[in-house]
C-alpha cells in the first residue's frame, strides 16, 4: 500500500522559492578569483620600516592581454614577519590594497599576493621585501659635541645617526653605547624621529667610544681632553741682590720697585686674556701672551713699584697672574712681595771747641744722619744748644757761641732731623764750656 502526502498549491510553491534562494546563497559566497594566466604586480609604501611600523601594500592583478581582471577578484596576502590586514582584499580597476604592521620583531618580511592561477612570472613580482626595525640599519655613525673636555674634565653629548641602506633615517631602533673611559648617562638609547640616539659622556680622561645597532657599529670616536691655560710669575729685585722676601725700601721715598716675570709655557692652550693683579689695588693687562712656538715658552717682564712700611712692620702684597684661555678655561698663579721697613735713622752729634773769652766760647757742631750705612737724605735740622737758645737750619754744621763764666758749664745739645717723607730723629750730645781765666 501506498502512502500519499499532498501538500496545499501555496506551499509547494514556497519550498520551490525556498530551494532557488539557498541555490543563489551558495553562488554569491563563492570567491571571485583571477583567471589563468593572469599576473600579480606589488608593491609597498616604503621598503624599510621601524619597529610598530606600517606601510599601505598595493597588488595589480591583470589578465593575460593586460588588462585588468574583474572587479571584485579576491586578492590573498601573507607576511612572513609582522602581519597584513585585511588578508583578503576584492579588486577595484584591477587593484587590491592591504596593510603590512611590523610588529615588534626585527627582520626582513616577505610580503605576497596570490589569486587563483596569478602568479609574479620569473621576477617574482607578486612578492616584496620590506626590512624591519635593526635588520634595516646599514650605517651607524657616531660624533660628540663638544669633540673634547677641558683639563679638569667634563661632559660631552655622544649622538648616533642610524640610517637604512637607502640613507633613510631608522626611527625607534636600539642604540648601544660603549665608552672605555668615564661615565654613560645611558648606554642603551632609542632613535628617535630623525633616526638620532642621544647619550651624556662624563669623564676626566681622554675616551674612546662607538655606538652600535643592529649588525652595525660606528666608527670609534675619541673625546679628547684639551690642554688647559699654564702661566707662572717670578719676582726679583729690580737691583742690587736678594729676593722679594725681604725688598728694601728707597731711602728718599720709601718705595721699593721689583721685576715680576710672567711665563707661558709650551704646552698650555692658547689664551685669551691675561692680566697681573699687583696686590696694592693696582693691575695690568698682558694681552694674550701670544707668540713663540708648540716648543717654546712666551715670557714677559713688568716692572712695579710698591710703598714700603711707614713702622716698622714690613709689609706684604700678593701679585697675581690670571690667564683665561680660548675655551673659557681660567687659571691663576701668585707670589709674595714683601717690603721690609727702612733701616732707623742714627744721628750723631761732633762738637770743636774754640778758645773761651770774655766774649764766650764758639762751639762748632756737625751732625751726621745715617741710615743703615747710608747716609740719610735730611731735609731740615732742628737745634736745641741747652742754654735756651734754637733754631733750624738746612745744613749739618752749624756753630754757636756760649756766654763765658767764671766756673766751667756744662750744656746737653740736641739735634732733630726730618726726612723728605717726614721721618724724624733726634741726636744728643754734651758740651763743656770752659770759663774765662
Amino acid at each position: 500500500m501506498t502512502n500519499t502526502v499532498s501538500f496545499p498549491f501555496s506551499q509547494a510553491i514556497s519550498c520551490a522559492l525556498l530551494a532557488a534562494a539557498t541555490v543563489v546563497a551558495g553562488c554569491d559566497k563563492a570567491q571571485l578569483l583571477a583567471p589563468t594566466r593572469s599576473s600579480i604586480t606589488i608593491s609597498a609604501g616604503t621598503l624599510v620600516l621601524p619597529p610598530n611600523g606600517t606601510t599601505e601594500i598595493t597588488a595589480i592583478v591583470s589578465e593575460q592581454a593586460g588588462t585588468p581582471v574583474q572587479n571584485g577578484t579576491t586578492v590573498t596576502f601573507s607576511a612572513t614577519v609582522g602581519r597584513v590586514d585585511p588578508v583578503q582584499s576584492q579588486t577595484r580597476n584591477g587593484m587590491a590594497v592591504t596593510t603590512f604592521f611590523a610588529g615588534n620583531s626585527s627582520g626582513v618580511a616577505l610580503v605576497r599576493a596570490l589569486s587563483g592561477a596569478a602568479a609574479g612570472g620569473e621576477g617574482n613580482t607578486n612578492q616584496v621585501e620590506i626590512t624591519v626595525g635593526a635588520a634595516a640599519v646599514e650605517t651607524v655613525t657616531l660624533r660628540a659635541n663638544p669633540g673634547s673636555v677641558g683639563p679638569s674634565g667634563g661632559a660631552v653629548d655622544l649622538i648616533a645617526t642610524v640610517t637604512a641602506a637607502n640613507g633613510q633615517a631608522l626611527q625607534g631602533i636600539g642604540v648601544t653605547f660603549s665608552a672605555d673611559q668615564g661615565s654613560l648617562s645611558s648606554t642603551n638609547v632609542i632613535t628617535d624621529t630623525n633616526g638620532e640616539a642621544r647619550t651624556q659622556l662624563t669623564t676626566g680622561q681622554q675616551a674612546v667610544v662607538s655606538a652600535t645597532a643592529g649588525t652595525k657599529t660606528s666608527s670609534n670616536v675619541t673625546v679628547a681632553v684639551r690642554p688647559g691655560p699654564i702661566v707662572s710669575i717670578t719676582c726679583a729685585l729690580s737691583s742690587g741682590t736678594g729676593n722679594c722676601a725681604a725688598v728694601p725700601p728707597s731711602a728718599t721715598n720709601n718705595t721699593a720697585t721689583v721685576l715680576f716675570t710672567v711665563t707661558k709655557p709650551s704646552g698650555g692652550s692658547t689664551l685669551r686674556t691675561a692680566t697681573i693683579d699687583f696686590g696694592d689695588g693696582s693691575s695690568q693687562s698682558l694681552g694674550s701672551l701670544s707668540g713663540g712656538t708648540a716648543t717654546t715658552p712666551v715670557t714677559v717682564t713688568i716692572p712695579h713699584t710698591y710703598t714700603g712700611p711707614s713702622g716698622s712692620t714690613p709689609v706684604q702684597y700678593t701679585a697675581t697672574v690670571q690667564a683665561t684661555d680660548v675655551n673659557g678655561e681660567s687659571t691663576s698663579a701668585s707670589t709674595t712681595v714683601i717690603v721690609i721697613p727702612r733701616s732707623p735713622l742714627n744721628v750723631t752729634i761732633s762738637a770743636s771747641k774754640a778758645t773761651a773769652t770774655a766774649s764766650g766760647q764758639a762751639v762748632t757742631f756737625t751732625v751726621t744722619a745715617k741710615e743703615g750705612t747710608s747716609d740719610a737724605a735730611v731735609e731740615s735740622y732742628s737745634w736745641d744748644f741747652g742754654d735756651g737758645e734754637s733754631t733750624t737750619t738746612s745744613g749739618n754744621i752749624i756753630s754757636h757761641v756760649y756766654e763765658t763764666e767764671a766756673t766751667e758749664q756744662r750744656f746737653t745739645v740736641s739735634v732733630t732731623v726730618r726726612t723728605p717723607d717726614g721721618r724724624t730723629a733726634t741726636g744728643r750730645t754734651e758740651v763743656l764750656v770752659d770759663k774765662f781765666p
